[in-house]
C-alpha cells in the first residue's frame, strides 16, 4: 500500500515494533535495578566476618547465580532494544519512500525490517525467560536468608 493510499500507513508498519521497544526498555530499567540490588547484597554479604559470611556462603553463590543471570537478560533485552529500534527506523524509512522508489530495494528494506524484529523477539524472549530463572533464584534466597535468620533465634 503506498503512502498516497492512507497517511496512516506508516503505523501500521511501525505500531508493533514501537510497542516491542517500549516494553524492552521497561525491562530494562526494571532489571538495572533487580541487578544493583544483587551486586549490593553479594557485596554485602562478602564484607560480613569470616565466621558469618561462612553460614552465608551459599547465599552468596545463589547471590551471583542472580547476577550472571540478570547480565544475560540485560544483554539480550539490549540486542532486542537495538532490532526493534532498527526495524522500526526500516520500516518508516521503507514506507516513506515507497512514493519514490519500487521494486527490490522495498522488498529488501521490508525484509531486513522483519528479520529484525523476529532477531529482536528471540532475544526478548531470551530476556523474559534469564529474568523468570532470576526471580526464582532471588526466591530461593529469601527463603535460604529466612531460614538462617530463624536458625539464628532459635525458631524452627
Amino acid at each position: 500500500m503506498a503512502l498516497s493510499d492512507s497517511p496512516f500507513v506508516v503505523l501500521s508498519y511501525v505500531g508493533g515494533p514501537a510497542l516491542l521497544t517500549n516494553a524492552t526498555s521497561v525491562f530494562i530499567l526494571s532489571t538495572s535495578n533487580r541487578f544493583a540490588r544483587a551486586i549490593d547484597r553479594a557485596r554485602a554479604i562478602a564484607a560480613m566476618p569470616d565466621a558469618e559470611r561462612a553460614r552465608h556462603a551459599g547465599e552468596l553463590r545463589m547471590a551471583h547465580d542472580r547476577v550472571a543471570l540478570m547480565a544475560r537478560a540485560m544483554a539480550s533485552l539490549y540486542v532486542a532494544l537495538t532490532c526493534f529500534a532498527l526495524g522500526t527506523a526500516i520500516a518508516i524509512g521503507g514506507a516513506a519512500t515507497a512514493e519514490f522508489v519500487s521494486g527490490q530495494i522495498l522488498t529488501v528494506a521490508f525484509a531486513a525490517a522483519g528479520i529484525g524484529g523476529a532477531i529482536g523477539f528471540a532475544a526478548f524472549v531470551t530476556g523474559a525467560v534469564c529474568l523468570v530463572l532470576e526471580s526464582r533464584a532471588a526466591m530461593q534466597a529469601v527463603l535460604r536468608e529466612a531460614d538462617i535468620a530463624l536458625a539464628s533465634i532459635g525458631k524452627p
